[in-house]
């Protein structure tokens, strides 16, 4: 009986843990209480004066990071141009980029999903590396050859023999709203000081 008590209390622990990292995962920032702000309005009647006092709570303004999309092709005409300044400007923060998808496949002497995106006019691709895990493995494998999909890495940079290669992607696709196409994102949070910028 105690067993199964202390056995219940770990695998609630593990539900809020894993509950509470999936909220900070996907950027939706838990904001500490803040002091409610008054205003203070003195206003007379007859001469009596009352205070008038008003509360509100600060939260975050919601932007759309959309607008900060490249497309494979800005990308690797990014990379073409300067090398050195791309992989500068692309080091710290997280590169949305928009494109079809040429291939699918596992990098060279690692399990490690990979997913290529389509530049026009060049035999060479943009190629994202996607950590091996379950969750990645399902998204990867969702994907078709052709599909239009916007994914997200890190560390862009130019590969030993050919394209440009992001690590830590994840597929962004599926948070565009359906009716305003837009990606918001909580002004502050993890998604608006991670994605790049244009």
């Amino acid at each position: 009986m105690k067993q199964r008590i202390e056995c219940r209390i770990k695998q609630s622990v593990i539900t809020v843990a894993i509950a509470f990292s999936f909220y900070v995962f996907q950027g939706i920032a838990i904001n500490p209480c803040q002091a409610k702000s008054t205003e203070v309005k003195p206003t007379s009647n007859a001469d009596t004066v009352s205070l008038q006092q008003t509360a509100q709570l600060s939260r975050p303004p919601i932007i759309d990071i959309l607008p900060r999309l490249y497309t494979a092709e800005e990308v690797y005409s990014r990379f073409k141009e300067h090398e050195f300044r791309a992989t500068n400007d692309f080091k710290n923060c997280r590169l949305m980029v928009t494109g079809k998808v040429e291939s699918i496949g596992t990098v060279t002497f690692s399990n490690k999903p990979l997913v290529t995106l389509d530049i026009s006019g060049s035999n060479e691709g943009v190629k994202f590396v996607f950590e091996n895990t379950d969750y990645n493995n399902d998204k990867v494998a969702a994907l078709n050859v052709g599909d239009t999909v916007i994914i997200a890495g890190w560390n862009a940079r130019p590969g030993t023999f050919e394209g440009i290669f992001l690590d830590d992607s994840q597929i962004m696709t599926n948070m565009i709203s359906k009716k305003k196409r837009q990606i918001l994102a909580v002004n502050g949070g993890i998604y608006d000081r991670e994605i790049c910028r244009k």
